[in-house]
């Protein structure tokens, strides 16, 4: 009975915690934009990159990652004769919180940050913080959110499960299942984008781009993003009818001088 209301008060907490989202608060906050009318529509961090940026969409990552691991720690320090599986039951909560929130009538983000940071507050930490870096530097030659996020999650899962059944760990089994279910669950989220792979139809994000706004712009110089940017039809240059008239009269009266100076010039000559 102990162990029952222990889980299901996991559970209970862990979802609530992952139904935040903090792609909505930045860019609302940053930007006073709802993240869900904007781009693909979809409240994650590749969305938050393509419309927003690269500092943005770092932030975001950052804060899902730190939510989700963070309570995945905390509930395993909280509960520790529980050992991994309460943690990654933490995590699977957190995913069913973020990916189907009840306040915006189940509909939420594909997962990726949430599941990487449940791995780098894990026991391999390392390994998925070096995986992570792979997986940075891939995308600027890649240039296919969907398909860096594949690669990332499906690293994050093979490392973790050949490390639970080596090691071994306590319950491994449970804990495969929930890991391998969760990455089943997000590649179905990303069914679009596999559709519109498959039509060459994805859009690219251009990560160097944005790396590059964020790393050679000069000192001091803002970093204005263009869809951000109100385009004004260049202003004309008008010349009232009053000043146009007062022109007209400054060149009759430069001529009428000339003419004058050069009759001078010219009675001048005669007299010598």
């Amino acid at each position: 009975m102990i162990d029952a209301f222990n889980f299901i008060l996991v559970a209970f907490v862990s979802y609530f915690i992952g139904t935040i989202n903090f792609s909505k608060i930045i860019a609302w906050y940053f930007r006073h934009k709802d993240i869900t009318k904007v781009g693909s529509g979809n409240p994650g961090t590749m969305n938050m990159l393509r419309s927003f940026g690269f500092g943005l969409a770092l932030a975001t990552f950052v804060a899902e990652v730190v939510k989700s691991g963070l309570t995945c720690l905390v509930c395993k320090l909280i509960f520790p004769e529980y050992g991994q599986v309460i943690y990654f039951f933490a995590g699977f909560f957190i995913l069913m919180g973020y990916m189907f929130p009840v306040w915006t009538k189940f509909k939420g983000g594909k997962g990726v940050a949430c599941f990487g940071g449940i791995f780098l507050f894990s026991n391999l930490w390392y390994v998925a913080l070096a995986w992570f870096v792979v997986c940075f530097i891939l995308l600027i030659f890649i240039d296919y959110g969907c398909i860096i996020s594949f690669i990332y999650i499906g690293g994050l899962a093979i490392g973790y499960t050949i490390y639970v059944w080596l090691a071994p760990v306590a319950d491994a089994w449970i804990i495969t299942a929930i890991i391998w279910f969760l990455f089943a669950l997000m590649i179905f989220m990303h069914r679009g984008n596999i559709k519109r792979l498959i039509n060459h139809t994805e859009n690219k994000i251009d990560f160097k781009g944005k790396l590059r706004k964020v790393f050679c712009h000069k000192k001091g110089e803002q970093i204005i993003e263009e869809e951000n940017v109100e385009q004004k039809p260049e202003q004309e240059i008008i010349i009232e009818p009053g000043e146009e008239q007062t022109a007209e009269e400054e060149n009759v009266v430069a001529e009428e001088n000339t003419a004058d100076d050069n009759k001078n010039a010219e009675d001048n000559d005669e007299n010598k």
